[in-house]
């Protein structure tokens, strides 16, 4: 019963993360988690990224989520806090996504259409089962949407295949292959508080007139190997490639078209031993990550859509080296203790291939140890509380350091990476009947921190000084019947920097840009025997300030969206019908918000009410 058009529409209930640009598929959905990974002009920063335990982080730190279908998912998993001595530099945590198998009980074919206002079309089909030592699926989607806004069409293809084979009674090996083809993808840019009183619907005129918008073919590939060698030791090796053709077009005219293929290989071994440490019982996770980023870049001049004269050819590379080691132990039967450390190693080289404007080649290094450390209190078998501290380090990723704003084509050599001390308290609540409540507090202490800034539309990035984040994050899951699933999520977000130099202006004091300080929301799904069930959500976000010196105010706004439908079985036919509403309120709101937005423009509309609708037909055998 939802769009599937981007990952948050299931996660909205999740206290800590906050979604913006659902709507423009050329700038990718933004994510961030604890205010970590608002500065991104596009794609995801600062929060590691893992499908099935792939990492679709890049070595440099930047994900693309443009390959992630939500038709795909099977569950999600949000780490809200620094954990980088396990999975490696991110500030705001861990995104980890697991994909659909094969039923082990029957094969199943299925076929879904959805379609929307705005033109929206969505065709999807769902092949799995199991044969043999063999569990497969194979998952392929088409979209076509027009968009709310003028220039903001959207098309892409995507397919998807996961083959899991038992090799043998405590082994088993994982292939996973995807393909994305997204040959239109239009930008219609950001706009004025004016203008988008005038005309929330009007594209940015400049990227009109340059075709602004980005196409891309990418592939994966990965294998994943797991074995018991032993009751208390499995072990994990995983293998993985990513290959991707990308062409964008930026609303400018010199460097304004930008090409790369990119080369991104990886291999992760992890080992868990669970032990006795004095005769109590612990757990050891020992492993380490090796991951390359091979991009061929290149830009030329964007005059009005067609490409110009060659600007830049370069080959950039990042190599990653982490390993890491973490230890549980349960000291006595209500207490664990927990601890990790990490040590990283980036290296950045850039070799131009572009000599016009001299040799501009470069490299930067960059290592850092992070850990953790934590204990656990089990009041009862349903009620624990949890304190720790944890630290985080994360680098510029490769086009934030690309981009100098001295005019170089070089590294920016004034970008440094951020660090940053988290401290966090909380208390979890899991009764076997009954609510169950998480709540958490934190205060993060960061330093260097990234934040992004345009001048004449072109975005580059800066260091400030010192920030602070005092946090709060409480949700209650509440089942009142059987049939009926409630979720209530309220965060609170004070993220102040407290020394900031702006290029000779004093931003300390000021709250850190993109993030609104309160945040609620409220989930209700049902699903009834007879087939008939609902979903409705209803979140709203405060104002929040769009720029350093907090001058200019994103207004507060409220989202919803309920859908019902009814699924019925005839035979081995299973069939589904539903309607949804979206935006029910009919609330004028900016979906998207770019931070520090040169000519003031800082938003981008979202679409009024609108409906959507879908039908489905599967058909089951039994092996």
């Amino acid at each position: 019963g939802l769009p599937q058009l981007s990952l948050d529409e299931a996660l909205t209930h999740v206290p800590g993360v906050f979604f913006q640009n659902q709507f423009n598929a050329a700038q990718d959905l933004r994510i961030s988690i604890r205010g970590f990974g608002a500065r991104s002009a596009f794609g995801v920063r600062g929060i590691k990224v893992l499908v099935d335990g792939i990492p679709y982080t890049l070595p440099d730190g930047q994900t693309q989520l443009d390959s992630i279908d939500p038709g795909v998912i099977d569950s999600i998993e949000i780490l809200r806090s620094p954990s980088s001595s396990l999975y490696g530099y991110s500030s705001g945590g861990v995104i980890s996504i697991t994909t659909k198998e094969g039923d082990f009980s029957k094969n199943e074919s299925e076929v879904h259409f959805k379609l929307g206002q705005f033109g929206l079309k969505k065709n999807l089909l769902n092949l799995s089962g199991v044969s043999g030592d063999l569990n497969y699926r194979f998952y392929a989607s088409n979209l076509q949407w027009e968009g709310y806004r003028s220039h903001s069409s959207t098309e892409n293809t995507l397919l998807h295949g996961k083959f899991r084979l038992q090799t043998g009674s405590n082994s088993d090996l994982t292939l996973i292959l995807s393909h994305l083809h997204s040959p239109k993808a239009e930008d219609p840019g950001a706009l004025t508080k004016l203008q988008v009183e005038s005309n929330p619907q009007q594209a940015n005129s400049t990227n009109i007139s340059y075709d602004a918008g980005e196409k891309v073919k990418e592939d994966r590939v990965a294998l994943v190997y797991n074995k018991y060698f032993s009751p208390s030791h499995k072990f994990s090796l995983t293998t993985h490639l990513n290959h991707r053709l990308f062409q964008n077009k930026l609303p400018y005219t010199s460097g304004g078209r930008v090409e790369f293929e990119r080369w991104a290989p990886g291999i992760e071994a992890r080992s868990i031993f669970d032990l006795n440490f004095f005769g109590r019982p612990g757990r050891l996770i020992a492993g380490a990550d090796l991951s390359f980023q091979n991009d061929d870049r290149k830009r030329f001049d964007n005059n009005n859509g067609t490409r110009g004269d060659k600007t830049l050819d370069r080959l950039e590379t990042v190599q990653s080296i982490g390993p890491y080691l973490r230890a549980e132990w349960r000291l006595i039967p209500r207490l664990e203790f927990v601890s990790g450390i990490r040590y990283d190693r980036i290296r950045f080289e850039l070799d131009d291939a572009f000599l016009d404007d001299g040799d501009q080649s470069d490299d930067r290094t960059f290592s850092e140890f992070s850990g953790t450390v934590g204990s656990i209190f089990h009041l009862n078998e349903s009620t624990h509380i949890y304190a720790n501290v944890a630290s985080a380090f994360e680098t510029p990723t490769t086009t934030e350091l690309a981009k100098d704003p001295n005019g170089g084509s070089g590294f920016n050599s004034d970008l440094k990476p951020q660090y940053s001390v988290s401290y966090e308290v909380g208390f979890k609540r899991r009764p076997l009947g009954g609510p169950e409540l998480d709540l958490a507090f934190f205060i993060i202490r960061s330093h260097n921190e990234l934040i992004s800034y345009e001048v004449s539309d072109s975005t580059y990035y800066k260091n400030t000084g010192q920030s602070r984040r005092v946090g709060l994050e409480t949700v209650i899951l509440h089942r009142p019947i059987k049939w009926v699933k409630t979720y209530l999520s309220y965060t609170l977000s004070n993220f102040k920097f407290t020394e900031f130099d702006d290029s000779g202006v004093d931003q300390s004091g000021h709250s850190i840009p993109g993030i609104p300080e309160h945040r609620i929301s409220f989930n209700l799904n049902a699903f009834s025997e007879s087939g008939w069930f609902a979903r409705s959500e209803l979140q709203y976000v405060s104002a929040f300030f769009v720029n350093n010196g907090n001058t200019v105010k994103n207004s507060d706004y409220t989202t919803s969206r309920v859908s019902f439908g009814h699924k019925k079985k005839i035979g081995a036919f299973v069939g589904s019908l539903y309607l949804g509403l979206n935006n029910l309120f009919d609330q004028n709101y900016n979906a998207n918000t770019r931070i520090n937005a040169s000519g003031s423009r800082y938003f981008e509309p979202a679409p009024p009410f609108n409906i959507f609708g879908g039908i489905s037909l599967s058909y089951h055998v039994i092996p």
